[in-house]
């Protein structure tokens, strides 16, 4: 028989043998004596693990989403009553909610608190095991809640110098507060990536530095700040997303680089976090072929490498050995393309067998946490999870994974519940009342919008000034206000309103807001300078544009958005007037504009679709604005003073020998540069 027929075989006899002595399924007996589950007790964490079934230690070990069920996103748990059933057949350790899942404060804090109820309501279990409740809320671009505060970005944070550490930890603190105001209690963040490659294409903002140092000191300070707020952190992406070229999420990325390479960059953060208490590590989907051992895909033929997630070496040998890491490791997603789609073991794509197979070698790494390996978003996807935690218990009890390598991951689970409250038997049982009025007064608060808008102000940085050029002059008559889309120009009108009111843009100024770019549109249709906006530039005093690079865009010389910005930089300069540029998300666009008269730096480019006034409205309930655009519009008028220091090198773009743009290893401005004039 073929070795691959022979697995297939003996895999579907192990799960038919599970299920037939009930180890894989949903029904659970009462303890002997009939009585109800235990209720958990602090300290019991052995008594505990030594009680619970198989079933109940895998379903430990996974997090799934509830996105939506049967195409209808999931709000309101209780109109979901198949949901609520289907999440009580196995003892997960957690769900894990994203952005479907929210729309506003008091939907968000009922949310949460029903899942736990509907956990808690669970029958025939050894023990009543809280939910974790984590959440991607690591401020600036990736955030989740449409009614919180935003944050800055660490990027941001990063430019604040002296500032930074402090900050960095204020940031921690206000999301940790607004996110055990809500019910969760882990946070998948802080970013502790060394963002030291410009084209990376997923990481960017989200990391405070291309310096591993300063990574390591603002990560461990924004955890801090969580941990104040009695929320767990999480650092990510083990052992490091910075130096990538390739988005996990749709490709497996590849780092070519040695150990002791690593050593002095993406590990130091993670060292450093360990040394200072780090309770959970997320993982990363990403290849070490100088570091890892080469293995032999699902196919049988070809060979490779496995993503990091799923590599004894890089999740055993270094982060549990090497670096001494004893808490909770969590995968990424493990629905992304980097796992989902790369054939890494046998089996069909999304097939249950294939899944089971990536569970195994991920669980035979060193990994406690399952994360996200399919949405439960309908009856076949309960389907799912009935046979893939079935398949697993099989294989635990066959030996191809260790027995104690699941005792020791579900050890680490419950000790970790344990020592923030989820193991004394009060927890998830204050009342609905209380915990929806603390959640309205905590969620996006004054006080937490005025400190954002104070780091955000720390943060704008200018790398050119010529001639002076900003401060404007608030008598200047003629304005033209450039978004990037549509969206910007909510932001922008709310600024140029407010820059009124403070009497640094004159009452009877003129001033055209528009975009310059319409994504839904085609072709060359996608360039969006109408006639009305050219001739207001050909008339202005100064145009304040908005550019928002990602990824590799900057390097696309005629791209519709970088196309916009050339032709309003030559008319403006055509027609006398100043053009000031402000780079509202990758700050590496710098160097491609440099005709611009002044250039400043943002950091943030999401949000700006939010008037902060509309904050005040209570039928709205959105608050998660952008005070990084709105900072930089007030320096550009002298409401502000530029303080930041790039928290990264910017280096030139010089163009390749195919007609190309690629970055050089020159830099234009250095790592700590800033003008403060």
């Amino acid at each position: 028989m073929k070795k691959k027929t022979f697995l297939a075989v003996f895999l579907c006899m192990a799960v038919f043998a599970a299920l037939l002595t009930g180890c894989g399924s949903a029904e659970r007996e009462n303890p002997a004596d009939g009585s109800e589950p235990a209720a958990v007790e602090t300290g019991d964490v052995e008594a505990i693990v030594s009680g619970m079934t198989l079933d109940e230690k895998i379903s430990q070990m996974i997090i799934p989403a509830i996105r939506t069920w049967n195409g209808e996103n999931v709000t309101d748990l209780a109109a979901f009553p198949e949901l609520e059933e289907v999440l009580q057949k196995h003892q997960y350790g957690g769900v894990i909610l994203f952005g479907a899942n929210i729309t506003g404060t008091e939907q968000t804090a009922r949310l949460v608190y029903d899942l736990q109820a509907n956990n808690l309501a669970m029958e025939n279990v050894t023990s009543h095991i809280p939910y974790f409740m984590p959440l991607d809320e690591e401020g600036g671009i990736v955030t989740r809640l449409v009614s919180g505060t935003r944050m800055t970005g660490n990027m941001a944070i990063g430019a604040t110098g002296a500032s930074a550490e402090e900050n960095a930890e204020t940031t921690g603190k206000i999301i940790g507060e607004e996110l055990a105001a809500l019910g969760f209690n882990v946070d998948f963040a802080p970013v502790i990536d060394v963002n030291n490659n410009a084209a990376n294409p997923v990481i960017g903002t989200r990391s405070f530095s291309d310096d591993a140092e300063t990574v390591a000191r603002l990560g461990t300070a924004y955890a801090r700040g969580l941990q104040a707020s009695h929320i767990i952190a999480t650092y990510k992406h083990f052992p490091g997303h910075g130096d990538t070229a390739t988005d996990s999420h749709i490709g497996t990325p590849s780092v070519e680089k040695t150990y002791e390479d690593i050593l002095a960059t993406e590990l130091l953060p993670f060292q450093a976090a360990i040394d200072n208490g780090a309770e959970m590590i997320m993982t990363a989907h990403i290849t070490y072929p100088l570091i890892d051992e080469e293995v032999v895909y699902g196919d049988g033929v070809t060979k490779g490498y496995y993503p990091a997630t799923m590599s004894k070496k890089m999740m055993g040998d270094i982060l549990r050995g090497d670096l001494g890491f004893d808490g909770v490791i969590v995968t990424d997603a493990l629905e992304m393309d980097a796992i989902r789609t790369a054939g890494l073991v046998p089996g069909a794509e999304d097939s249950t067998k294939y899944w089971i197979h990536i569970a195994e070698k991920v669980i035979n790494a060193g990994v406690d946490i399952l994360l996200l390996p399919m949405d439960l978003k309908n009856e076949d996807a309960a389907l799912f999870y009935d046979d893939y935690i079935a398949g697993l218990a099989a294989l635990t009890e066959a030996g191809t994974i260790p027995q104690e390598k699941i005792d020791e991951s579900v050890t680490r689970i419950l000790r970790l519940k344990e020592k923030y409250g989820m193991l004394d038997g009060e927890y998830g049982h204050d009342a609905l009342e209380a915990v929806l009025e603390k959640a309205a007064e905590t969620v996006g608060s004054d006080a937490h919008h005025e400190t954002e808008a104070a780091i955000a102000r720390q943060a704008i940085t200018m790398v050119k000034n010529g001639e002076t050029a900003i401060p404007l002059n608030k008598e200047m008559k003629n304005l033209v206000f450039l978004g990037c889309q549509e969206q910007d120009c909510i932001a922008i009108q709310y600024a140029v309103d407010k820059l009124r009111d403070a009497g640094l843009l004159a009452q009877d100024a003129h001033t055209v807001i528009d975009y310059y770019y319409d994504g839904a549109a085609e072709g060359e249709k996608q360039l969006h300078l109408t006639g009305e906006t050219k001739a207001a530039i050909d008339e202005a005093d100064a145009v304040i544009a908005l550019t928002a690079s990602a990824r590799q865009s900057a390097l696309e010389r005629s791209t519709p958005q970088n196309t916009a910005i050339y032709q309003a930089i030559e008319r403006t300069h055509a027609a006398g007037g100043r053009f000031v540029l402000i780079s509202v998300n990758l700050p590496y666009d710098a160097a491609r504009f440099q005709d611009a008269d002044a250039i400043l730096l943002a950091y943030m480019g999401s949000g700006l679709n939010m008037d902060p006034t509309e904050r005040k409205d209570a039928s709205s309930d959105r608050m998660a604005f952008n005070a990084n655009v709105i900072a930089a519009l007030e320096t550009v008028f002298g409401g502000n003073h530029p303080n930041g220091t790039l928290p990264v090198n910017i280096p030139v773009i010089e163009e390749t020998p195919d007609g190309g743009y690629a970055y050089g290893e020159d830099n234009l401005y250095e790592r700590g540069f800033g003008l403060h004039e």
